[in-house]
């Protein structure tokens, strides 16, 4: 990891009767993005605002850049404009009274910052979003992307050692927060920013970060890179959350060859499970046999070590197609290729790599 910017030890926060937080601890490395994921009223909202200090943790603390901005012990806790983080929110928080300009320039006068400074300060930012053209129109005027471009700017214009983003996307509809999701990245990397993105969007969490905090009811369930919690998830909570999973109700029947052949309880047959980063139980253990759906491949002809099943139905979805495949008791949804549509009615076989099957407790 980078050289840490931010660290946070022990944060703990209740409301009420209600743990919000429970230790939750982690270092950012400068130039990363660092997000906080998890369904709503995990703590991943309410951690962003005591490091932006707009929240106060009951223990804990958060240092930037080697210095402590936030100590329960040491009764440390300076003030958000103390801070020297931006901070985009997800209403956008625009100045519905002032133009592009003077949303943008709106910290640097609280900051006492000289007029003409503002200026070239404003410009230089309302450049890094695409917005010259636009500095001297009402911002309600502006679309919702460029509205959230002027939050952006207005949180990049005083230079923010951290940037802090809590849903900045959610109010955009698909296309757009596609196209915000490629410039926001494009513009962190350029500038080599160190961003700390909230969301409960797992395809912006994935996309977008270099390591995620996947957070559930107050505590990290597992930290690090995305690829990381998708292919080898810590928890079955993590597992779920990112992602679909097919799961299949089972024991294991023989440990053979450094893996393990499962029976399945409700469907014809068994499957081999390879060596992986899960430990295997012993033989005669009740488990789960969990696989991704774009790890299984529909066969028409049959396959090796596969299930047989009926397509009971098909959703076409452009660059694939989602089929509800029968096996046995259970009804998997599988994907397929586009061209798979044409399967409805039809046996096929369901080939599960052997690699990509991990095995869980039942």
């Amino acid at each position: 990891m980078p050289e840490p910017i931010i660290e946070i030890r022990g944060l703990s926060k209740s409301f009420g009767s209600v743990r919000a937080l429970e230790d939750i601890g982690f270092s950012i490395g400068k130039g990363e993005v660092f997000t906080l994921l998890g369904p709503s009223g995990c703590g991943k909202s309410t951690t962003l605002r005591i490091i932006a200090g707009l929240e106060d943790a009951e223990a804990g603390e958060i240092r930037l850049a080697g210095n402590t901005i936030f100590s329960s012990e040491r009764h440390i806790n300076l003030p958000p404009e103390k801070r020297n983080m931006g901070m985009v929110f997800q209403s956008y928080a625009i100045w519905p009274h002032m133009t592009v300009a003077a949303n943008v320039a709106y910290p640097l006068k609280l900051r006492g910052v000289s007029g003409a400074d503002i200026r070239d300060r404003v410009a230089r930012a309302l450049k890094l979003v695409d917005l010259e053209a636009q500095a001297d129109r009402d911002a309600p005027k502006l679309s919702g992307g460029q509205q959230q471009r002027v939050a952006l700017a207005r949180a990049l214009v005083y230079e923010p050692e951290v940037l802090l983003l809590d849903e900045p996307l959610s109010n955009l509809d698909v296309k757009l927060r596609e196209q915000m999701r490629f410039e926001l990245k494009l513009l962190q990397e350029r500038l080599g920013l160190t961003l700390i993105y909230v969301t409960h969007d797992q395809s912006e969490a994935l996309s977008l970060s270099d390591r995620i905090a996947l957070m559930n009811f107050g505590r990290i369930e597992q930290l690090g890179p995305p690829r990381d919690l998708y292919e080898n998830p810590a928890t079955e909570f993590v597992r779920d959350f990112l992602g679909k999973t097919i799961t299949l109700a089972g024991r294991v029947a023989a440990l053979e060859n450094g893996g393990a052949r499962v029976e399945l309880a409700r469907a014809p047959g068994s499957l081999a499970c390879a060596a992986g980063a899960r430990a295997f139980p012993a033989a005669g253990t009740d488990v789960m046999v969990a696989i991704r759906p774009e790890k299984v491949r529909i066969a028409v002809e049959g396959g090796n070590g596969g299930l047989p099943g009926r397509i009971e139905t098909v959703l076409y979805q452009g660059e694939r197609t989602e089929c509800l495949v029968r096996v046995g008791e259970e009804l998997l949804t599988i994907y397929g290729p586009p061209e798979a549509a044409g399967l409805r009615g039809r046996d096929v076989t369901l080939v599960l790599p052997a690699e990509a099957i991990s095995l869980w407790p039942r």
